[in-house]
């Protein structure tokens, strides 16, 4: 049976004005923009990077891996386009293998976290009753816990062999889910009441049809919405939990060049294109998930779709 949704009018004609709105929407196409530039600078810029980033071998007399003080902060040039730290690595690649690596574990960890809310919100919203009660007590309970030190906790009692970027991503995915759960529980109880859920009872479409035919379609865009924060939120913890020591081991990313950073003095030592490139990146890439954010809500939202703004 096709859902109501469907045979009562949400057309293909919609959501392509929808679409439309959106890339005509100066905030998005802003963002976008921003957001496809360092998506690109992550994985086509990581082509011009050096294979390792922890390797020196590429560079130094003999190709050995010893790091001498000739090879030590180096300035920009052409064979280190942003020079070399402390320990004669590549800066260039260090921060484009980062960038990549940490985008890769936000998106894993708001997909946990995005998926998470959406199904206990989405329980708790529409069955009510004792589940409700339980799922909005634990979601209530947990944002009044500090995350960031629950998650320091986590992962600094884990084995730096076993802290791998998987773990990272799933621990930070795992704590992320409160928030968005109290959003979708409101959605779904406004759904709830609505005339077309009641043409769905008459029926008989079962309470799961309801949920993943009916609402879920019409909640969609914000649940989209919930996961672009919950992934500009993962990116912030990573650099975060990383700068001070405590992101994956496995693997570069933001967070531990940050840390490397730090460790090697560049802001005492006036090396600016150290701390600028990694401190721009991350400034630009939260700007444009900010932009992304404010055009998806000011298209969807029928409230602001005629709203005039400046950028």
């Amino acid at each position: 049976m096709k859902p109501l949704t469907k045979l009562i009018g949400v057309s293909k004609s919609i959501r392509q004005t929808l679409l439309g709105d959106l890339f005509t929407n100066k905030r998005f196409v802003i963002g976008f923009t921003i957001f496809l530039f360092i998506i690109l600078l992550g994985y086509v810029g990581s082509l011009f990077a050096y294979p390792d980033p922890w390797k020196i071998s590429y560079y130094t007399p003999g190709g050995t891996d010893r790091c001498t003080d000739d090879l030590r902060y180096l300035p920009p040039s052409p064979e280190h386009l942003l020079g070399t730290d402390n320990n004669c690595r590549d800066i260039y690649t260090w921060l484009v293998v980062g960038l990549k690596n940490t985008i890769w574990i936000a998106a894993l960890a708001g997909v946990i976290g995005t998926l998470i809310a959406t199904v206990l919100g989405m329980i708790a919203g529409y069955k009510g009753g004792l589940l409700d009660d339980v799922i909005n007590f634990s979601a209530n309970f947990m944002i009044v816990i500090p995350m960031f030190i629950v998650l320091l906790m986590i992962v600094g009692y884990v084995p730096e062999r076993l802290r791998t970027s998987m773990l990272v991503a799933v621990v930070i995915g795992l704590l992320s889910w409160p928030g968005p759960t109290r959003v979708v529980r409101s959605m779904v109880m406004q759904n709830k009441a609505a005339d077309y859920v009641d043409m769905a009872k008459l029926t008989n479409f079962t309470s799961t049809e309801i949920l993943f035919k009916e609402i879920l379609p019409n909640i969609a865009s914000y649940i989209f919405l919930i996961y672009i924060n919950s992934f500009s939120s993962a990116i912030f913890t990573e650099v975060g939990i990383g700068a001070i020591g405590f992101g994956p081991f496995d693997a570069v990313t933001l967070g531990r060049a940050f840390n490397a950073m730090l460790a090697g003095g560049a802001i005492t030592l006036g090396l600016w294109w150290w701390f600028m490139s990694l401190g721009l990146v991350v400034v630009f890439l939260s700007y444009s998930l900010l932009l992304i954010n404010l055009g998806l809500q000011h298209v969807f939202n029928p409230r602001l779709r005629f709203t005039v703004y400046a950028v």
